[in-house]
């Protein structure tokens, strides 16, 4: 009990050590990520996740400690997961990995000062454990939210693709023109990709297959491989983009029932354990009242 104590008074005076030097350092200049392009930054406020925006200055000085850290199977999966989560160019394995070691002290802690109970020592192991697989969770909701954005954007972008393909444009022009008028989004930052990896010399094909492995979303995979069909059999790709418009309309509105039925399903719960005693007691309250009452 005793050196479990010691270990989350030292783990805190290392936090807050840490803490104000990372004050320090960074004070009087502002902070900036490593973008693509090597000597390009991005302002920090465009990494999407609150928790890595808030402690990325912490994390990015801790990151060269983990270098050495020899754990190829996490390191490639987690690059994947952070590409996919839309945060690979920010975060880093390393970055993770920081994470993962700072949630694993400072969970366990926090929540012992909240619940003492948690001082008893399989409890703050439980606690730590935890800790470390919460950073692995927080990149999976963001890689979750990310394909639900990308699959809700991409039957409008398809549309836009097919009129501006039958108006006469070339696809690969009314892709640019979607990125340069389109919002800030993830399907429109994908689009971005691809057109940059054409530039750079990939072939159509290989950049729209690099497209759907980043995102690995069962309707993007369908609509990369009926378009890389068309492009190696050498059709019009008009025609194969308004049928591909058509099926992700008709698919998108199944998702919505599907969607609508599930969430009468789940309000049913709620509905009995809180709504119909309410309605309940309103209702046969009075006559309840008078029926004891009445009497008297």
């Amino acid at each position: 009990m005793v050196l479990v104590q010691l270990a989350a008074l030292l783990s805190m005076f290392l936090a807050v050590a840490i803490a104000v030097y990372s004050f320090f350092a960074a004070r009087g200049h502002a902070m900036s990520l490593r973008g693509v392009g090597g000597g390009s930054s991005v302002d920090r406020n465009e990494i999407p996740s609150l928790a890595f925006r808030l402690l990325y200055p912490y994390l990015d000085r801790l990151a060269p400690l983990f270098q050495r850290v020899a754990w190829p199977k996490f390191r490639a999966k987690a690059s994947l997961n952070l590409q996919r989560a839309g945060i690979g160019r920010f975060v880093l394995p390393n970055h993770l990995l920081a994470m993962k070691a700072v949630f694993a002290v400072g969970v366990p802690v926090v929540v012992a000062q909240l619940f003492p109970v948690f001082w008893n020592p399989a409890l703050f192991l439980l606690a730590s454990f935890l800790g470390f697989l919460l950073p692995d969770r927080l990149v999976t909701d963001l890689r979750r939210a990310r394909e639900a954005q990308i699959l809700r954007e991409l039957p409008g972008a398809v549309d836009v693709l097919s009129l501006s393909v039958e108006a006469g444009l070339e696809f690969m022009t009314a892709m640019q023109r979607i990125v340069e008028r389109g919002s800030r989004t993830a399907l429109r930052d994908e689009l971005a990709t691809i057109l940059n990896d054409i530039r750079l010399g990939a072939s159509r094909a290989d950049a729209l297959k690099s497209f759907s492995f980043r995102v690995e979303i069962p309707e993007v995979s369908s609509y990369v491989s009926v378009l890389v069909q068309a492009d190696l059999l050498g059709a019009s790709i008009g025609p194969v983009l308004r049928q591909q418009a058509e099926r992700m309309r008709v698919e998108r509105f199944q998702r919505g029932e599907k969607a609508g039925a599930i969430a009468s399903q789940k309000i049913l719960l709620p509905l009995v354990l809180f709504i119909f005693p309410a309605v309940l007691i309103v209702l046969l309250g009075p006559i309840a009242l008078q029926f004891i009452y009445g009497s008297q």
